[in-house]
């Protein structure tokens, strides 16, 4: 899921920057993806973040799972620990929802564009505003999907703690984490190809309006 995470930054920090050629539409259009990438300068800022929590994160728990039974204080220590790491990842993501929800704020931009734009730009500008749109439902998507996970990690560290927890739970427990995991993934890429593909509309936009300079 790092991995994940750390291209979903890569793409991220693609998103939009902003021409500066020409005015009217052109320019109008320019500042409006500026301002988006600006605002969403948080949501990047948070990634590196998160995956070095995950790193740790995953270091204690390898190491909890390989406590025996006579270690019941290190893994109670090590469970709060895991508990505190997801609160702090949680709260990276909700700074992430927010920048998000400030730069898709600007999408309103985009319909005051629209109506000053002429007939042959118009089309162009309402297939990338479509385009940015489900660019911003798809991450509202995958930050539900990230929370289900979270919570699912979270009663599962809790579990551990417990002196006659069963294997068969845990093993139940662990194949719920796995599947949650496996929709988080998709949520990612889905999301990673929306941005790409607001990326390649953006750029073939912009090119139009250039040539009907």
């Amino acid at each position: 899921m790092k991995k994940n995470l750390l291209g979903f930054l890569v793409i991220g920090v693609m998103i939009l920057s902003g021409c500066s050629i020409g005015v009217s539409t052109e320019k109008q259009l320019s500042d409006t993806l500026s301002k988006m990438n600006d605002s969403e300068s948080e949501y990047r800022n948070t990634q590196s973040e998160m995956t070095e929590m995950e790193l740790t994160e995953q270091k204690i728990f390898e190491e909890t799972m390989e406590l025996t039974k006579e270690d019941v204080d290190k893994l109670r220590s090590n469970v709060t620990e895991l508990e505190k790491l997801i609160e702090e990842r949680l709260g990276q993501l909700g700074k992430e929802k927010e920048s998000m929800k400030e730069a898709e704020g600007f999408i309103k931009e985009l319909d005051t564009i629209l109506e000053k734009a002429s007939e042959s730009e118009k089309s162009q500008v309402e297939k990338l505003k479509v385009s940015v749109q489900k660019r911003y439902e798809l991450h509202r998507s995958f930050v539900d999907e990230y929370r289900k996970l979270a919570s699912l990690q979270k009663e599962f560290y809790s579990v551990l703690s417990k002196e006659d927890v069963k294997l068969e739970e845990l093993k139940q427990r662990v194949e719920e984490i796995n599947e949650q995991n496996a929709v988080v993934k998709t949520a990612i890429a889905d999301f990673n190809e929306a941005t790409k593909e607001v990326n390649s509309i953006k750029d073939d936009v912009f090119s139009s309006l250039e040539k009907d300079k």
